[in-house]
């Protein structure tokens, strides 16, 4: 018996060497439920404050907002997007209270959000911000006078999130541990308020990078009676502008490395394009200001190459107003205006450039129940504006690539946003 267990193992040896191998499994379908395409968004309700988030969409579907603050859920609003191509939705109808975020839930890829945020003197716009990125930047805030500058970073994901902040002013980096290892919790939004933080800088400028987690940043500039928000974005080393007619209009390149970097910066305007209208060297982590109103009064265009990754965008301001909005670092044949509207007393328009050497049709929609629609012709390398009427939002579909902004007054106040590109045309 003693030489049966080293027999039997033996002969089970020789039968796995000669038998066959085992096909491995073949791998089953993937279990879950695809996530659908989201946008974040600034919610701010504050005093008369309100926000209305306009969703624009090529495709008929349904949607959700869930607002979020605190670590919690505030809210939840579904929606369904039908014909019409368009529906707003307070922020009031999902519970936001304060500064916190909304969490769309798009129905398709070629769908497109944004907000406006208005009072009876408060005017500001911007598109919403899609897939959280790794490192974000943001230029152009204030806390000199009696400018308030705050830049919110928004979480809307189950896990927490840690952010780091470099600040720099025209004095230089600032250091301050309130910058450092930003914890932001699930499902919460943090105000980082720049004028109890650093008080007096007149050109404020920071970088974010988020080492735990996802999250999104948006900075919000209070000066006189009005407000500007605007996303923060991934740098790039392409950039196109837009700029409206009148008022005090400024160009803002920001260099967010730690090296010189070179531009170069195309100007279209009444006598076509001007290449290398402007070129220099912007100084590391250092912003550079254009005053456009001492090139011209009229609508103009720009774009902005350079040597490495910065970001570009507008500021428009005076008399009480401010509006600020970044380019967009592509052209498309196809964008979406979520919020484009003219308010009851206002003046709001549409401004595009085509960007191409081959003239272009123009078909601007209103999307709301009542549609209007307009048919314009332009020229190659050149600009046009077009009055808004009322709507949730603009579809403008091109024959060739453009680039569309909008902006809207009404009394001092003023809003100004960039338009999202669509990719199906």
């Amino acid at each position: 018996m003693k030489y049966l267990a080293p027999l039997t193992i033996g002969v089970l040896a020789l039968a796995t060497l000669l038998l066959p191998s085992a096909e491995p499994p073949e791998p089953g379908d993937e279990l879950g439920i695809e996530r659908p395409p989201i946008s974040i968004c600034p919610l701010v309700q504050v005093g008369e404050l309100d926000t209305d988030i306009a969703v624009l969409s090529n495709v008929e579907g349904d949607g959700r907002v869930t607002a979020f603050s605190s670590g919690s859920a505030a809210g939840v609003t579904d929606f369904s997007i039908g014909s019409t191509g368009s529906v707003v939705i307070s922020a009031s109808e999902a519970s936001a209270i304060g500064v916190g975020g909304g969490l769309i839930e798009l129905p398709s890829d070629t769908t497109a959000a944004g907000v406006t945020v208005a009072s009876p003197i408060v005017r500001s716009a911007e598109a919403c911000s899609g897939e959280p990125a790794p490192q974000v930047y943001l230029m152009g805030g204030s806390t000199a006078g009696d400018s308030i500058f705050e830049i919110v970073l928004m979480n809307p994901y189950a896990g927490d999130a840690v952010a780091s902040l470099l600040v720099t002013t025209e004095g230089g980096i600032e250091s301050d541990t309130r910058f450092d290892s930003v914890l932001v919790p699930a499902l919460s939004t943090v105000v980082l308020d720049l004028e109890e933080i650093i008080p007096g800088r007149e050109v404020i400028a920071a970088t974010i990078d988020t080492d735990r987690g996802s999250l999104l940043a948006f900075a919000q500039q209070r000066q006189g009676g009005d407000r500007a928000l605007w996303r923060a974005v991934v740098p790039e080393q392409d950039w196109w502008i837009v700029v409206p007619g009148g008022g005090a209009r400024s160009l803002r390149i920001g260099n967010p490395v730690n090296s010189e970097v070179e531009y170069q910066i195309d100007l279209y305007g009444p006598d076509g394009l001007i290449e290398r209208y402007d070129t220099g060297t912007i100084p590391a982590r250092a912003q550079l200001r254009i005053p456009v109103d001492e090139i011209s009064d009229q609508a103009l265009g720009f774009r902005v190459i350079t040597t490495a990754p910065v970001v570009a965008g507008l500021d428009l301001a005076g008399g009480g107003s401010l509006g600020r909005t970044t380019g967009s670092p592509t052209v498309a044949s196809s964008w979406l205006l979520p919020g484009a509207s003219n308010p009851p007393g206002g003046r709001s328009s549409v401004m595009v450039l085509n960007s191409g050497i081959e003239p272009v049709t123009l078909v601007f929609r209103s999307l709301r129940e009542a549609s209007h629609t307009q048919t314009v012709e332009l020229a190659a390398e050149d600009l046009v504006e077009i009055t808004l009427v009322e709507a949730d939002g603009y579809r403008v579909d091109a024959s060739g690539p453009v680039v569309a902004l909008w902006r809207s007054t009404l009394g001092d106040a003023v809003a100004v946003a960039v338009g999202v590109p669509v990719e199906d045309g």
